[in-house]
């Protein structure tokens, strides 16, 4: 009776010590993001993946040290959490989605706004990109969507739809030709 007492706390205890001390794979999920473009499409947004697909393809194509990826998150509560916490800095959806999620309505009324600016735009498509994302990658991705325009269907620069006034500052140093511009040691 005595040994199976001791058999018993020593397992238990044992099997604690393995759930508390056990690594969770955060770390490399970090160093995931960190090596590779992640554009945030989602599944309740139908067209989006299917083209992040597409994007990514296109991007590697003509920018192969992005090593861009297509990441898809469940729903709208889990893009909203993402982009606007800056752990996704780019997010492909729809015209109406992207309006929502900049706004905080539609789909995203109950999680409210995030501040986005516009990358590109792909017919119905929006790619948004967060405020603070560097202008040295927003101006080479967008030479880089230019380059593949062809290859991406309804690509249209942000600059010939009126109804975009939010469009990020290394886009528009891209789009106007202006020089590449240096990484700033804070972005």
């Amino acid at each position: 009776m005595f040994n199976r007492k001791i058999i018993f706390r020593l397992s238990s205890f044992f099997l604690v010590y393995i759930l508390l001390v056990a690594h969770s794979p955060w770390g490399q999920y970090l160093a995931y993001r960190q090596e590779h473009l992640l554009i945030m499409s989602t599944r309740e947004d139908l067209p989006t993946y299917p083209f992040s697909k597409i994007l990514v393809e296109a991007i590697n194509k003509e920018l192969p040290e992005a090593s861009a990826r297509p990441a898809r998150a469940r729903t709208f509560k889990r893009v909203q959490s993402l982009f606007s916490s800056g752990q996704m800095p780019l997010v492909l959806l729809s015209k109406k989605n992207a309006k929502g999620l900049i706004n905080g309505n539609g789909p995203f009324k109950k999680y409210g706004s995030a501040d986005a600016q516009v990358l590109y735009i792909f017919d119905d498509l929006v790619l948004l990109v967060q405020p603070d994302f560097p202008n040295r990658y927003s101006w080479l991705l967008t030479k880089a969507i230019i380059k593949a325009e062809a290859n991406l269907p309804g690509a249209i620069s942000p600059l010939k739809d009126k109804n975009i006034t939010k469009i990020h500052q290394g886009v528009l140093m891209a789009l106007n030709n202006e020089k590449i511009p240096e990484l700033k040691i804070d972005e």
